[in-house]
């Protein structure tokens, strides 16, 4: 959907923006997008390091303790999650590219929220955030988060989430985020 001269927010993690600075959106990867693509892990081993597949080759073989099966499942509990979102976002967006085309990609897009839904996003971080408001201009998608839950690795079950997701289907108790390609401008920045 077009919009023009509308008023939405956004949560930033950059904090140093000024009244009528312009973001200019849709044309470069998002910092979601290339968090989820340049994901690496390292962990460490005896205080060392290294590629998580690094160290299944140096060490094949491990005694099956207490300390190690919580060493295993902190670091793979994290690597999983992920390892889903990568997922999760490719599938997503072949299904955008094949069947919805013309919505914006959540790769290059920015996440916009109303005052309505504020609340829900504001408890997504506990990091020093900037809450934007924008005068937006350009095109906007609405799609109920719910769709993203992190819980399989399934492509299968990501793509059949995806054709709800993009076809507007709403839950129950929608928790609505708004994909965003154009032009923002500033219009006021407070610390949160």
């Amino acid at each position: 959907m077009r919009i023009k001269n509308e008023i939405m927010l956004h949560i930033s993690r950059k904090t140093d923006w000024k009244i009528g600075d312009i973001i200019d959106v849709g044309k470069n990867e998002n910092p979601f997008w290339n968090k989820c693509r340049t994901f690496s892990p390292e962990v460490e081993v005896n205080g060392q390091k290294m590629p998580l597949f690094e160290m299944f080759t140096r060490y094949e073989n491990f005694d099956v303790t207490e300390n190690n099966i919580n060493f295993l499942y902190s670091h793979l509990k994290g690597i999983s999650t992920e390892v889903a979102f990568y997922i999760r976002e490719q599938v997503f967006e072949e299904v955008r590219k094949n069947k919805f085309n013309s919505l914006p990609s959540r790769h290059k897009c920015i996440w916009l929220t109303d005052n309505e839904n504020l609340a829900y996003w504001k408890t997504m971080s506990e990091n020093r955030r900037a809450l934007l408001t924008l005068e937006v201009n350009g095109d906007i998608f609405c799609g109920d988060g719910n769709w993203l839950t992190i819980d399989t690795l399934s492509s299968v079950e990501y793509e059949q989430r995806a054709l709800h997701y993009w076809n507007g289907e709403f839950s129950n108790a929608p928790r609505k985020e708004y994909l965003f390609y154009g032009q923002a401008i500033v219009k006021k920045s407070e610390i949160i």
